[in-house]
């Protein structure tokens, strides 16, 4: 006689249809390569229009970052 044993994993699991988008079918996107994941290798960085303080002038918070002093950018990407 078999035993069954299931075992739940926690965390999310990329939907296999939609690849991640969420979305039907259409045309394979070209940054994720139609994985509908990347990865982010350098997540935080210092602004470079405040130099990390997050004010431009004394008590005006910085455009850029809102006053975090750190920026996110979204032009290095590793895809897996």
């Amino acid at each position: 006689m078999a035993i069954k044993i299931e075992k739940r994993i926690p965390g999310e699991v990329t939907c296999g249809f939609c690849k991640g988008t969420g979305k039907h079918e259409g045309e394979p996107c070209i940054v994720c390569d139609a994985k509908g994941k990347v990865e982010v290798v350098d997540t935080n960085k210092k602004c470079q229009w405040c130099k990390g303080n997050g004010f431009l002038m004394k008590g005006i918070p910085c455009t850029n970052c809102g006053g975090t002093g750190y920026t996110r950018p979204v032009n290095k990407a590793r895809l897996f």
